[in-house]
């Protein structure tokens, strides 16, 4: 595992001792999508290609929450690769994560399951965007070429958050790959000790990571809009995402929930900051005047603070994570 990486490609590299899969939380539910065909990942009745001496690429956060990812398949050498969409439970890639070579064809196929899939790049180089479809043995294929060296996540968008998410590394052997995007654990420091969560639980037990979007929505004073089962809507001195990881240029828009009380935005360090509004709640959804909005486009790198000006001190407190791309 010693042949060096290309010098056009090496700003995607990051020459660690060894890479490891780092036991990080995650951003996914808990979601244990495993098949019951007894198959061992790839689709077939193969064993897992032995890449004990290849060390692991370091993909964050993305295989943290209970998908069924078995380690890294050694595709390389091979000219096409297939990758089963909607396999298992009908919520998986298999095999999860693939290492192959330049010039080879990828082709993800179609197990017809689970109602529509696609296949979307979530960061890294190769650009990878299926249509969105339920037809069984519909076949999107790339090739992929020095230009994708490095790792490329992707997932099926309507499927993410349950566990339905895949890799592929491009590359000939190398000491190490990491993701674009760093997205390991955020230390705020003491920043969210007294924030309750939307759930109701105290602090914030992780930073949501919707990376490469042009804009995010958080909800303030409350988890959600309007329960129709009670008649109301659901506030609480909150926001409903605290912690949230984005890319440069990602813009924030914070929506108030009706009837929650006066809240603000207030950035710590003074570079936004929203008026101190309540939005009065009316009977039902269909007489709601428009919910008041406050954005602000989020370019430098870091992390940035904000709380509510009125209930600061009663943990009404987020941050804004801003990561730029390690290539």
């Amino acid at each position: 595992m010693s042949r060096t990486p290309s010098t056009s490609r090496r700003r995607a590299l990051a020459l660690a001792a060894g890479g490891t899969l780092g036991t990080l939380a995650g951003c996914l539910g808990s979601f244990d999508p495993t098949g019951e065909d007894g198959s061992d990942g790839d689709g077939s009745d193969d064993e897992f290609t032995d890449t004990t001496d290849a060390p692991e690429p370091e993909y964050g956060h993305w295989f943290a929450g209970g998908v069924d990812y078995a380690g890294t398949v050694d595709r390389r050498g091979e000219d096409e690769v297939a990758i089963t969409v909607g396999a298992g439970d009908g919520f998986r890639f298999d095999p999860a994560a693939v290492w192959v070579d330049y010039d080879t064809t990828v082709r993800w196929e179609w197990a017809g399951d689970a109602g529509l899939h696609d296949v979307v790049t979530y960061d890294g180089p190769a650009a990878i965007e299926s249509e969105l479809t339920d037809e069984a043995a519909h076949e999107y294929a790339v090739t992929v070429t020095e230009a994708d060296e490095g790792i490329t996540r992707y997932s099926c968008r309507p499927h993410q958050a349950i566990g339905e998410q895949g890799a592929l590394v491009v590359g000939p052997e190398i000491e190490s790959y990491v993701t674009e995007y760093d997205t390991t654990p955020v230390d705020y420091g003491d920043w969210f000790a007294e924030t309750p969560a939307a759930s109701g639980t105290p602090g914030v037990a992780e930073t949501e990571s919707p990376l490469r979007r042009d804009a995010v929505t958080v909800r303030v004073g409350g988890p959600g809009g309007y329960d129709p089962e009670a008649g109301e809507w659901e506030t609480a001195p909150v926001y409903d995402t605290p912690a949230l990881r984005v890319t440069p240029g990602t813009t924030v828009r914070w929506r108030w929930i009706p009837g929650a009380g006066e809240h603000s935005i207030v950035a710590e360090d003074g570079s936004f900051e929203s008026d101190l509004v309540a939005v009065e709640a009316a009977a039902s959804p269909d007489e709601q005047e428009d919910e008041h909005v406050f954005e602000h486009t989020f370019e430098e790198p870091g992390i940035h603070e904000y709380a509510c000006e009125r209930h600061r001190d009663d943990g009404m407190r987020g941050a804004v994570v801003v990561v730029a791309s390690r290539y």
